[in-house]
């Protein structure tokens, strides 16, 4: 599989529905295909919020998830996998020419993820200047450092959850000013409070899925 290439999937649903999908800092190659049309291909945009997500009555997806800050030469890749009418078992085979990832924001990304705790801390630890810092990240991912800082913390704080924790502790744990903070965090990012997250498998097996931090 392609180091670009993280993870694939697959659903098939043979009703109208909805599913809720919460921001996990990848975007991912998918291709639907409904009943005898031609397959829809599209990238998915890197979501800043939980997005409820309509789907059609007997449509089959399948979704090539990409790794965190990769570079996507998006309608490139459209163009040639309409061109040559490809399917979703040939996409380990050419993902490696349209999607590429610089070392450079593979460090920053790595570093937000893992308790940095803040801009300056990270530009520190890379040793580049938090200007530096803020251009590069914005540049190539089209977010700013506090969205990855952010979207690592809260989703590392909703994995850690337990029914024996104690939500403030899970707020202390994990950077938040307090359990009131952390409650605020997961309803922006994740659309419920740490408390409905338990009644929520669906939000649960996306957190537990590969995606960022």
């Amino acid at each position: 599989m392609d180091n670009n290439l993280i993870a694939s999937w697959q659903a098939e649903y043979s009703r109208t529905s909805s599913t809720v999908i919460i921001p996990d800092g990848c975007r991912d190659l998918i291709v639907k295909t409904l009943a005898n049309d031609k397959p829809n291909w599209f990238v998915s945009e890197l979501f800043d919020s939980a997005e409820l997500v309509q789907i059609e009555a007997n449509s089959q997806w399948a979704g090539f998830r990409l790794s965190p800050g990769a570079q996507i030469k998006e309608q490139a890749l459209l163009e040639y996998i309409e061109a040559k009418q490809y399917h979703a078992q040939d996409v380990e085979s050419f993902i490696g020419e349209f999607v590429s990832s610089e070392s450079s924001i593979e460090e920053a990304l790595e570093c937000f993820a893992c308790d940095a705790g803040s801009i300056k801390q990270s530009a520190a630890q890379l040793g580049v200047s938090v200007r530096t810092l803020q251009r590069l990240v914005l540049h190539k991912t089209n977010r700013t450092p506090s969205y990855w800082l952010q979207l690592a913390r809260v989703r590392k704080a909703a994995r850690s959850l337990t029914h024996n924790t104690l939500l403030a502790d899970v707020a202390q744990n994990h950077g938040f000013s307090d359990q009131s903070h952390m409650n605020r965090e997961f309803q922006r990012w994740l659309g419920l409070t740490p408390v409905q997250l338990f009644s929520s498998p669906a939000i649960i097996r996306q957190l537990n899925s590969k995606g960022y931090a």
